[in-house]
Formats: structure tokens, sequence, C-alpha cells
């Protein structure tokens, strides 16, 4: 009798040997990508949410700040005719430079030449002066800054004011200069809300739909090294005071 042989396949095999195809196990990419990108995204939130209370517990910060500089308006206290203005903007000046001539006009009853002088040691801004103009006492001719000694006028929240003092160091960064960090120190804070010198107030409390209006108090920032910072005044700037 002939000794039957017993087949050693495993199991697995014999799907193949039927002629069927052998499963395979897939993993699917898109669920394994939106996970990913949740977690970047998260993560970029936690970061933004860090830098965010660290800024807030180290510094006093505003946007609501500009470049600034002491300016001055050339006038002059009689009348007549502009006879002699050489002036352009951007020329630097000194006190009391003689920088024009008025002549009387015609016809006046009595009248004597005199100069124009510089008020202040600085850079003429604009001119608005034309030779041969007739003027009047008290009539802007020029705008002169100094822009030696210039700074940064910030409004602080008045819920934050009471953290800043007088000699605190400030980082300040400006729009038109990108990135570059430019230093500071606090130099004088004023002793009263901005709206106080608003031309039109900002509230009126003394009617009865009051509209309670947060306020900001003015800060002045002198700048380190001014002389030779390439700025403008009324460029807008970002300032964080350091508590």
């Amino acid at each position: 009798m002939a000794s039957e042989s017993v087949s050693a396949e495993s199991p697995a095999a014999a799907p193949e040997a039927a002629g069927l195809p052998r499963a395979r196990v897939r993993i699917r990419a898109r669920p394994l990508i939106i996970g990913l990108i949740v977690l970047t995204v998260l993560a970029v939130a936690a970061r933004f949410g860090y830098n965010y209370w660290l800024d807030s517990i180290t510094y006093v910060s505003t946007d609501d700040a500009l470049v600034d500089a002491t300016m001055t308006t050339v006038t002059t206290t009689g009348s007549g005719i502009l006879d002699i203005w050489p002036v352009q903007p951007g020329e630097r000046l000194h006190a009391g430079q003689v920088i024009g001539r008025v002549k009387p006009a015609p016809g006046a009853a009595a009248g004597v030449a005199f100069e124009i002088t510089a008020p202040i040691d600085g850079t003429l801004l604009r001119v608005d002066g034309k030779e041969g103009q007739i003027i009047s006492p008290g009539q802007p001719l020029a705008y002169i800054a100094d822009l030696d000694h210039m700074r940064v006028t910030a409004f602080v929240d008045e819920t934050a004011i009471q953290a800043v003092g007088v000699g605190k160091p400030v980082d300040i960064t400006v729009d038109a200069t990108g990135s570059t960090v430019y230093h500071g120190t606090v130099a004088e804070i004023l002793p009263a809300t901005a709206s106080q010198f608003a031309i039109l107030p900002s509230t009126d409390r003394g009617t009865g739909n009051f509209t309670k209006v947060g306020q900001r108090v003015e800060v002045h920032i002198a700048l380190d090294g001014a002389r030779d910072q390439r700025l403008l005044p009324g460029e807008n700037a970002y300032v964080r005071i350091h508590r």
C-alpha cells in the first residue's frame, strides 16, 4: 500500500495556492497629515502665547508712538517784503544766524529793513516763505527742528503707567527702518492724560450718555546717540519699556 504524503504548507500559503491575493496592511496618510498640521498649529499658538505672556510681564509696550523733535516756527515781528530769503529745506542753522531780510513795503509810512534770524540750532524742515512775498507779523516762514536731540513720544495706557518710571530703559523699533532696534531711556512722564491737552475733549462727563474711554499718558523717551540716527520726526514707532 502506497504511503500518503501530508502537505506541510502553512495556512497562510493556502490562499495563495487557491489563487487569492495576499492581504496588505494599508496606512491611511490623510489622517496622519491632518494630525501633524494640527500639532504644528498648536505648537505655534503655544509659542506665541508664551512670548506674549513673557512680553507682558517684562515690558510695558505700545505702538501708539512716534519719533519727535523740538520744532520751532520761524516768524517775524514786523511786516514788509521778504527781500532776501535764500534758505532751503535740509540746511543746518545755528541760533541767531541771519537767514533773511525784510524791507519796508512801498508806501509804508514808516518802516525800516530788518533781518530774520534762526531761533534755535537745528535743521530746516520746511520753507513756506517766498522771496518777494509781502509778509505780516507772526506769519510762519519756515520750520526748524533740533534733529540732534530727537526723542520718541509714546502714549501709554493708564492701566500700565504705574509700571513706567523716569530712567527706565526702552527698546524701540521704527516702521521706516524695519527690525533695527534703537535704545533709549524714559526722560519725562507728563502728569496728566493726553486728553487734557486735546482741542476737542474725548469724553463729556456732564451728559447722561457718558461712555467711559480708556485714557493714555504721554511719555517722552530720550534716544541714545540721537545725533547718529537717521530718523525723521513723525515716523511711527513701537516701544517696549522695561518694567
